[in-house]
């Protein structure tokens, strides 16, 4: 039984190593001081008015540690291409010990796009599904992966099984989140990558071989972020 103990004992030191990370919705002063700064900073022409300003709060902490305050906004969309749609994602943090007035900034962090496929002749629309596109990507490659993913993934699915740290999620339902660029392979210098996230919160990297305006699964990555 002495094991037993010694498991319990050494998750329990874990636990207390790692607090577990706190969660809360914003205040009215954070929600209310953030509708107000950012309507003045952000014109309705690239806000997309009242109609789609929505910003989404993510606000956490670890136990004993002071809050997190983060607003996230998306622009309204506009066509990034003939074939792409396209929406950017700006992050701005919150100071409580600032000046009133004063106590939202924009992250460091770049800002993030957004794309879907476009319908021909129709403008842009706020989308329930977008994919997360790393700028470096060109916009031809990533209208060709959105258009081919699932064809991709059935083939990366092959790919999962000569890979251990694959091989237990082939059979997962995935969701194209990501694309972005990928180093060069031996034998196939052009890549593009390709995230998929999985119904189990996991994630597989799969890049993929471009030659001759042809696209291929070359090989998977499925190793925790």
């Amino acid at each position: 039984m002495r094991w037993v103990f010694l498991i319990a004992a050494a998750v329990a030191g874990a636990i207390h190593a790692a607090p577990a990370m706190q969660t809360r919705e914003p205040s009215a002063e954070e929600r209310n001081s953030f509708d107000e700064f950012y309507r003045e900073q952000v014109p309705a022409r690239v806000s997309g008015g009242p109609s789609l300003f929505a910003p989404a709060f993510d606000i956490q902490r670890r136990r004993g540690e002071p809050w997190q305050v983060i607003a996230r906004v998306d622009s309204a969309p506009r066509h990034h291409s003939p074939e792409l749609c396209r929406q950017v994602r700006t992050s701005y943090l919150y100071d409580a010990k600032a000046p009133k007035g004063q106590r939202w900034q924009q992250s460091a962090a770049e800002p993030e796009w957004y794309v879907w496929l476009a319908t021909p002749n129709v403008v842009c629309a706020a989308a329930q599904y977008t994919v997360r596109m790393d700028p470096a990507v060109a916009n031809a490659d990533a209208t060709a992966l959105l258009r081919q993913h699932r064809e991709l993934l059935l083939r990366a699915r092959l790919l999962f099984a000569g890979n251990s740290g694959c091989a237990r999620q082939r059979a997962l339902t995935f969701r194209l989140s990501a694309i972005e660029p990928a180093p060069p392979s031996n034998g196939a210098p052009a890549m593009v990558g390709m995230v998929f996230e999985s119904d189990r919160d996991t994630h597989v990297r799969v890049a993929v071989r471009k030659s001759r305006g042809e696209y291929a699964a070359w090989n998977v990555n499925c190793a925790a972020d």
